[in-house]
């Protein structure tokens, strides 16, 4: 029996899990749980109401209870849970590795782990570090806020775009390593809360890029880029691609499907990172025609929930509310059967991150037959072709927005029978991506040789 000890902030019921990252884990868990020689043995916090142990075939789960209840996951990013829960997750964590023996190699996702992966890594564990996200890059990006009255006006960040201005684009990279390093002492320096619990997440990451025996990079564009920002990585890390979907739900609309309105999906958590204030701009860009001609989804709870984003949040769900004459439904945060549904209805999948691993959401829409239009982040960049695809740069803020608008136009002027015909071809191009390939390459960095 191979038995795999995982570590994760969430590990939420599989039939309940919505976001990029717990789908990922989800998955991969699945794919194991098929064989009759894997066990998965699974620590993570317990958020919500979520049942404190649960199993199924080949895995189980311990939820284990934070020092205050976490409402929602993006509870957990608060400055005041952030560290003591990341904390208490590496303390269960460190219990349940030493029940099992060092034999056992550990699975941790996420730079929350990285408390976790240090400890471990020191007790002679083989630790595969799953990095879906660098704060490294965030704070690169954070730095830039200043560059642009785009991100000025929609982030409530008066320090970031300050010590942006003050740090010449050339010098951040480097700003950023030394952040990482000076963490555990800066994270508790006389500076504003946001300012520490940056220094904070940036320690964790330092913890798990330094210890882990492997990192193992959700993109190849992505595992570069984790290069670039961290060299102490180059010759411990790898990449695999996520999975499509293997079947959908019924297609699911808020308005009548059919018709010739372009049926628009927007997907993610309402993050600084997705880039959804360059595509409030880009929609409200449009000339009136093409905007009659839009039907706009949000998914992911823009406008609601808790945790350092929510001033975004509201901001950029306020400019969508604006919008006129376009149709705009913002329906909040729903299962992934839902999401799935809504992709499978919608025409285009717009994904403007400013910066993206991989975005798992890509694959789900080119299985429901979306085209997409894209950033050129990491992982679009890896995923989206043309002509079914496009991607737009993003290296000058400035031109963000008016990018995106030529690329919705681009698609606006197709006649229905172009645009079904690359439809096809995006259905086609997910096919290239399942999760067995994935699960075997997890499980091969976790028993190498």
């Amino acid at each position: 029996m191979n038995t795999i000890l995982a570590v994760a902030p969430n590990f939420p019921s599989p039939s309940t899990s919505a976001d990029g990252q717990s789908n990922y884990l989800s998955k991969v868990v699945q794919q194991w749980g098929g064989q009759k020689d894997i066990q998965v043995e699974i620590v993570a916090l317990r958020i919500g109401d979520q049942q404190a142990e649960e199993s199924g075939p080949g895995w189980r789960v311990q939820r284990i209870s934070p020092k205050t209840d976490l409402s929602d996951i993006f509870s957990l990013y608060l400055p005041e849970h952030l560290s003591i829960e990341t904390d208490t997750l590496a303390k269960a964590a460190l219990h349940r590795a030493e029940s099992l023996g060092t034999s056992v190699p550990v699975w941790c996702h996420g730079y929350e782990t990285g408390p976790t992966i240090r400890a471990l890594s020191q007790r002679g564990h083989h630790v595969v570090a799953v990095p879906h996200y660098l704060v490294g890059v965030e704070t690169l990006h954070d730095l830039a806020l200043g560059d642009d009255h785009i991100r000025r006006n929609a982030f409530d960040s008066p320090w970031a775009t300050a010590i942006g201005r003050l740090t010449p684009s050339a010098a951040r990279p480097m700003a950023v390593r030394w952040a990482s390093r000076i963490g555990p002492w800066a994270q508790h320096g006389p500076w504003p809360t946001a300012i520490q619990t940056q220094f904070a997440k940036l320690n964790m990451e330092r913890q798990m890029v330094a210890n882990a025996s492997f990192l193992m990079t959700v993109g190849r564009s992505f595992e570069s880029e984790m290069n670039r920002t961290y060299p102490c990585t180059v010759g411990r890390s790898g990449h695999v691609f996520a999975g499509a979907p293997e079947s959908l739900p019924k297609p699911k609309w808020p308005w009548p499907i059919g018709g010739d309105a372009l049926k628009i999906a927007m997907v993610g958590r309402p993050t600084g990172q997705k880039g959804w204030d360059y595509a409030a701009r880009a929609m409200g860009s449009l000339s009136t025609a093409d905007a009659k001609r839009v039907e706009l989804v949000l998914i992911g709870g823009l406008g609601h929930g808790n945790g350092p984003y929510s001033s975004y949040s509201q901001i950029v769900a306020d400019e969508f509310a604006n919008l006129r004459p376009h149709k705009v439904a913002n329906i909040g945060a729903i299962s992934h059967t839902e999401t799935l549904a809504h992709l499978h209805a919608a025409d285009l999948l717009l994904f403007p991150s400013v910066f993206e691993p991989f975005g798992l959401v890509l694959l789900e829409a080119m299985k429901a037959k979306c085209v997409v239009l894209a950033s050129d982040a990491a992982g679009p960049s890896d995923i989206v072709k043309a002509p079914w695809g496009v991607t737009v740069p993003f290296g000058v803020p400035e031109h963000r927005t008016k990018k995106l608008t030529e690329g919705l136009h681009s698609f606006l002027t197709m006649d229905r029978a172009g645009l079904s015909k690359l439809q096809g071809l995006a259905e086609q191009a997910s096919c290239a991506f399942t999760w067995s390939h994935c699960a075997k390459a997890h499980f091969n960095a976790l028993f190498p040789g």
